[in-house]
C-alpha cells in the first residue's frame, strides 16, 4: 500500500490527503450543529487549547520523517556519484596499460555495465528486486575482465594496481546503492503520522465550530496533505516523486 501511494502522481496524493483530512475536520465541525450554543462554545474553547499541542506533535513527526527520508535519498545519490567517479577512474587507468586489446575489452564491459544500470536497474530497485539486478551479469563480466587484464603480462604494474583499486571502489559504491535502496520509513512512524494528523484534523474542526466560513480549516487540510505527500514521495529512494538521479552514470558511460 505504501509503495502504491508513493508511486502516485504528487497532485493525486495531495488531493487524497486533502479529502481525508478535510473530511474529518468538516465532519466534526458540522456534526455538532445540533448541540446547544453554550456547549459548542465550551467544546470550541477546549479544542483551541489542545490545537497547539497536537499541531506541534504532527509537525515534529513530519519533520522527523522528512529528515530520515531525505538523508536516504542523499546517501543514495552519493553512492551513485561514487559509482560514476570510480567508473571514470577505472576507465582512465585501463586506458594507460600497455595491453590495448585488453583495455578495449574492459572499457567496453564497463560501458555496457553502466548503460545496463541506467536503463534497467532503476525499475528493479524501485520494485524491491535487490537480489537479481539486471546489471549483475554485466558487473560480473566487468570484474572478471578487470582482474584478468590487470594481472596479465602486457601491462605495467602502476596502471594495473590503479585498475584493481578503481574496480574495488566501484564494487563498494554498487553495494551501497543496493543497501540504500532498501531503506524506508518504519511502519510505526507512518501510523503515528496518520494518527496524529487525523487527531489534529478533528481538533481543527472542533476549534472552528463558530467560525463561518471556515477557510483556515480547509487551508490546514491542504497543508497537512502536502506535508504527508512530501513524506511519501521521499519514502523510497528509487521510487516515488523524489528519487535518486542516475544521470551521472549515463554521463560516465558516454565519456568512456
Amino acid at each position: 500500500m505504501r509503495t502504491y501511494l508513493s508511486e502516485l502522481a504528487p497532485w493525486l496524493m495531495i488531493v487524497f490527503g486533502f479529502l481525508f483530512f478535510a473530511a474529518f475536520s468538516a465532519g466534526c465541525r458540522y456534526g455538532l450543529n445540533g448541540v446547544s450554543p453554550e456547549r459548542r462554545s465550551q467544546v470550541e474553547e477546549h479544542a483551541g487549547k489542545l490545537l497547539s499541542v497536537f499541531g506541534a506533535t504532527f509537525a515534529f513527526l513530519i519533520g522527523f520523517a522528512i529528515t530520515i527520508t531525505w538523508s536516504a535519498v542523499g546517501a543514495g545519490q552519493d553512492a551513485v556519484d561514487s559509482q560514476a567517479s570510480s567508473a571514470q577512474q577505472l576507465s582512465w587507468a585501463t586506458s594507460e596499460i600497455q595491453d590495448k586489446a585488453g583495455a578495449d575489452e574492459v572499457n567496453n564491459n564497463l560501458r555496457n555495465y553502466l548503460n545496463t544500470v541506467v536503463n534497467n536497474d532503476e525499475s528493479a530497485l524501485a520494485a524491491g528486486k535487490f537480489n537479481a539486478l539486471p546489471s549483475a551479469e554485466a558487473f560480473d563480466t566487468l570484474q572478471t575482465s578487470v582482474h584478468r587484464v590487470a594481472y596479465g603480462r602486457k601491462n605495467s604494474d602502476p596502471e594495473a594496481s590503479g585498475m584493481v583499486s578503481a574496480a574495488a571502489s566501484l564494487t563498494a559504491a554498487q553495494s551501497k546503492v543496493t543497501a540504500v535502496a532498501q531503506r524506508s520509513l518504519p511502519v510505526i512512524l507512518i501510523v503515528l503520522i496518520v494518527f496524529s494528523g487525523t487527531l489534529l484534523a478533528v481538533t481543527v474542526g472542533l476549534s472552528a465550530l463558530t467560525v463561518n466560513p471556515p477557510y483556515l480549516m480547509y487551508a490546514w487540510a491542504l497543508l497537512a496533505a502536502v506535508s504527508v505527500a512530501v513524506v511519501l514521495m521521499l519514502d523510497f529512494p528509487f521510487s516515488g516523486g523524489i528519487t535518486v538521479n542516475l544521470g551521472p552514470l549515463k554521463v560516465a558511460a558516454d565519456s568512456i
